[in-house]
């Protein structure tokens, strides 16, 4: 109990400073890939509280870092994310996951509590959520294969332990055709605006014979450039999200089925280019029960998660895949229903109220890590589930 206490202690002395960092992050809402004062304030911040830090974590992903403190035994890894979307910035709370994870570190680090547990508590800085999926080439190159578990927690209208996600692939196509005047000479054109249009016609009707609780959703990111002209070139980009990676599987061969038939219909050549994969997420029960338990000590009240609530995809689910992890959630906006990547959800991320569930969100976090490296039944518990695959949520 004493280190519980000095835990949540540690966080409330560091608040200031924490909340400072969050500001900051949330003023550079830097996109995935140009993290880069991002991932250096976080780097500075880490290395002032005593952290040895490794950046980049991987050389495909300059803005990754590692950064750790402890000694030998269990590796439990807190994931912190960065990026911003692109015009509303930090719409999915970003800024307060990092946030959140280093508070947790430095608290488990000032309180004594890994020196007294043993272990080693690592942050690991990964880049690129919102668009790449950079956590799987982080898993891919290695950097999870020594982590005990790893946790994040992500800002929401709830909090909660547990997580439902989408699996998701997402594509890029485009198609080849030939211009032409498209009054005086219409028949010498082949017209590749028409080929992406009927491809979304036919992702229309496909939908009519889609599973429940799959998603086909995606833009036109290119469909000429002068209305006089027949278009030689267009393009587009296409979702696919289903509970399983297999459902996953199913829907893209459909799909590819009517990406070829926009094609055909209108004489143009085509590319099919898969750009994106994100596992769905693996709950780890323990730890989810766990991190809801410390929610509970750090003051936070918890809400079951539900699929009504609205379901997105995370390559936090590429993590859960190789070891014991979870992504929970924090409720910054008071309970109230404000969906991520909108302008208020962006409000609330750098809001008072925010601010302040971040650090419940930071203690809870930190106790959880706590619990996992000074209990070993407690992280057999949770090796033992990921083992068995046993799907219980």
């Amino acid at each position: 109990m004493k280190n519980r206490a000095a835990i949540i202690k540690s966080v409330d002395l560091i608040s200031a400073d924490v909340v400072g960092l969050a500001k900051r992050i949330f003023e550079f809402s830097e996109l995935s890939y140009e993290e880069y004062k991002s991932a250096e304030t976080l780097i500075d911040f880490l290395k002032g509280k005593g952290f040895s830090v490794e950046s980049p974590a991987i050389e495909e992903l300059p803005t990754s870092f590692i950064a750790s403190y402890g000694s030998s035994g269990p590796r439990v890894a807190v994931m912190a994310e960065y990026d911003a979307l692109p015009e509303i910035g930090h719409a999915c709370g970003h800024n307060l996951i990092c946030t959140t994870s280093i508070a947790a570190a430095v608290a488990l680090k000032d309180s004594g509590a890994i020196d007294e547990a043993g272990g080693t508590v690592v942050v690991v800085g990964c880049p690129a959520e919102e668009r790449g999926g950079a956590k799987r080439v982080l898993v891919e190159k290695g950097v999870f294969d020594d982590m005990s578990a790893a946790l994040i927690i992500h800002p929401a209208s709830m909090s909660t332990g547990f997580d439902i996600s989408y699996a998701l692939k997402t594509f890029s196509i485009e198609y080849f055709g030939k211009a032409a005047h498209a009054a005086a000479d219409p028949a010498k054109g082949v017209n590749a605006l028409d080929a992406v249009i009927q491809m979304f016609n036919g992702i229309s009707a496909m939908r009519q014979q889609l599973p429940e609780k799959v998603r086909v959703h995606g833009i036109i990111t290119n469909g000429g450039q002068s209305f006089n002209t027949i278009p030689d070139y267009s393009s587009a980009e296409i979702g696919i999200r289903a509970l399983t990676m297999e459902e996953v599987d199913e829907v893209s061969e459909k799909f590819r089925r009517v990406v070829e038939a926009g094609a055909l219909a209108t004489g143009c050549e085509f590319s099919l280019k898969q750009t994106e994969q994100m596992e769905e997420v693996y709950v780890n029960v323990p730890i989810a029960r766990l991190l809801d338990k410390n929610f509970e000590s750090a003051g936070e009240e918890t809400t079951p998660r539900t699929y009504e609530q609205g379901v997105g995809s995370t390559d936090v689910g590429s993590v859960t895949h190789v070891l014991p992890a979870i992504q929970g959630y924090i409720d910054i906006t008071g309970g109230k229903d404000i969906p991520t990547h909108t302008k208020e959800f962006a409000s609330c991320a750098s809001s008072e109220y925010g601010y302040k569930a971040m650090l419940r969100a930071a203690k809870a976090m930190a106790l959880t890590v706590y619990d996992l490296l000074s209990d070993q039944s407690v992280l057999k518990e949770a090796v033992d589930y990921f083992e068995e695959r046993r799907k219980e949520f």
